[in-house]
């Protein structure tokens, strides 16, 4: 299970397995951005790779000493150089990040419903080319997540609910965590802890946006770099 982590002013969630590897990472909460996360991790000075997502499958493989695309549309990114550092951005979607079990290359992967659908995690685990260990972070709990019959129906029924209300709600850390599982994962660490439901930790694009009809909401970091 993932734990709560405190640094700098910043709350994050850490994995025991990506510790065990001492990987640099963390998965944020609404207390620290990118950069803050970063600097708890004494990541400071190294060369950001962010990407512009898109709930797609295309993953952002940065060979070693390859330069970052600023203008990169991807769903996940791959890194082999320790002077490089990625976040992936969430607000109900899965952050999963990953690491080979030697260490020497991580990827942050941005999976809603779509990107699970179109192979998303099975792109990044592919680019590792190695054993790997994985971490899921927070996101929306399948009590919160109600979709309708055309979604629900694109998921195998073991992570659809129906006795929940009216609609289905589909179990989009239950779906993540058995893919992991299908495709090798050495080890899974994950979280019970729903964005939509845990307000005081995290954002919801789900909850603020789409329930309450507020015209945006804020983002978290999940961070990881090579250690």
């Amino acid at each position: 299970m993932l734990y709560r982590w405190e640094h700098q002013g910043v709350v994050a969630y850490r994995s025991p397995q990506l510790d065990a590897l001492d990987i640099p990472h963390a998965f944020g909460t609404r207390q620290g951005d990118d950069q803050a996360i970063a600097d708890a991790l004494n990541l400071s000075g190294r060369e950001w790779v962010r990407i512009r997502q898109v709930h797609g499958h295309a993953v952002h493989d940065l060979k070693k000493g390859v330069r970052h695309r600023f203008d990169c549309d991807a769903d996940a990114v791959v890194l082999r150089d320790e002077s490089q550092v990625t976040r992936i951005i969430t607000a109900d979607c899965v952050p999963i990040l990953l690491a080979t079990t030697d260490g020497s290359a991580v990827a942050a992967v941005h999976a809603g419903w779509r990107g699970l659908l179109s192979g998303v995690v099975n792109e990044a685990v592919d680019a590792l080319e190695k054993r790997f260990v994985a971490a899921i972070g927070p996101c929306i709990g399948v009590r919160r997540f109600e979709v309708g019959e055309e979604v629900a129906e694109r998921f195998d029924p073991r992570f659809v609910r129906r006795d929940l209300g009216s609609r289905p709600h589909v179990d989009l850390r239950a779906a993540t965590h058995a893919m992991l599982h299908r495709l090798g994962a050495q080890a899974i660490d994950t979280t019970d802890r729903c964005t939509a439901e845990n307000e005081d930790e995290f954002y919801s694009y789900r909850r603020d946006v789409t329930r309450r009809q507020l015209e945006s909401t804020g983002r978290m970091a999940s961070v990881i770099g090579i250690k």
